[in-house]
């Protein structure tokens, strides 16, 4: 019997925090110092742990969809998790820990989980606008290269056609899906994970290499985008989607200030992006 849930806690270094349904998974075990208390990513019916410093969380993932059997999967960070209280209006909420009470409010009960799963065929993250389109934000960005988002999307468009229209609607939209944090039923997962290793294979032969390390991590932020676009082709064909809040943890005073006086919607924010990077 396949149980219901499994969240994937993707970690690279000690963590605090295990919600409902989560346990902690090493990305890139194979070729890191192992995490005391997490599991690593590399499993007999195959892996690309190896390509972790390209492919950052996704070779949890990866791991996930070849050998772990569930009715759902869902990802998450050793300091990113779902907020599973309804209440919170905000995109996101920026902490540097979280006490017992937040615990109870904001990461809730398997019990409280499992109800809201199984009236859903995907939960995600709530979408943050960005002052500017998903193409143009992913052009500015610090080491990401237009060529390569161009490179991906002509790749998509021509191997899955049927997400061409979803793909530009995504792309010239000014909200965005952060993070690379979903829990799908096992058939909107595998549909995903087909596609993207997919596209991300080809896209790895055809790549140009920038020479440094945050744009070697190219795979991991085309993703998710990719994300992006396979959510808004789900909302397009019926697909019943939850966004739920982000709890980021780990947050400096100065980025929790920072988070409050400018949020990702910033007009302001985006100058600034645009003005030092």
């Amino acid at each position: 019997m396949q149980l219901p849930l499994k969240i994937f806690l993707c970690c690279h270094s000690s963590f605090d925090i295990i919600p409902p349904f989560a346990a902690a998974y090493q990305g890139g075990s194979a070729i890191h110092p192992p995490v005391e208390g997490a599991m690593g990513d590399v499993g007999e019916k195959g892996d690309i742990s190896a390509k972790n410093k390209e492919y950052c969380e996704l070779t949890v993932q990866y791991y996930a969809w070849k050998n772990e059997e569930f009715q759902s999967y869902g990802f998450c960070h050793y300091r990113r998790f779902f907020c599973f209280d309804e209440a919170v209006k905000k995109p996101y909420l920026a902490k540097k820990t979280l006490t017992g009470k937040e615990k109870k409010r904001y990461l809730k009960t398997e019990a409280d989980i499992e109800r809201l799963i199984a009236l859903q065929d995907i939960i995600t993250v709530r979408k943050e606008k960005t002052a500017d389109t998903v193409y143009n934000y992913y052009c500015t960005a610090p080491h990401q290269y237009k060529e390569d988002i161009d490179l991906f999307i002509e790749i998509l468009k021509e191997k899955y056609p049927h997400l061409s229209a979803a793909c530009d609607k995504y792309m010239n939209g000014s909200s965005q899906y952060f993070c690379n944090m979903f829990i799908m039923s096992r058939e909107y997962f595998f549909s995903y994970c087909e596609m993207l290793f997919d596209i991300l294979a080809c896209f790895d032969e055809k790549k140009q290499l920038h020479g440094d390390f945050q744009a070697d991590r190219t795979d991991g932020y085309l993703a998710e985008r990719f994300l992006g676009i396979f959510i808004t082709y789900a909302y397009d064909n019926g697909a019943r989607i939850k966004e739920l809040p982000r709890i980021d943890t780990h947050c400096t005073l100065k980025k929790r200030v920072i988070y409050h006086l400018l949020p990702p919607e910033s007009r302001l924010r985006l100058f600034l992006k645009k003005r030092f990077s």
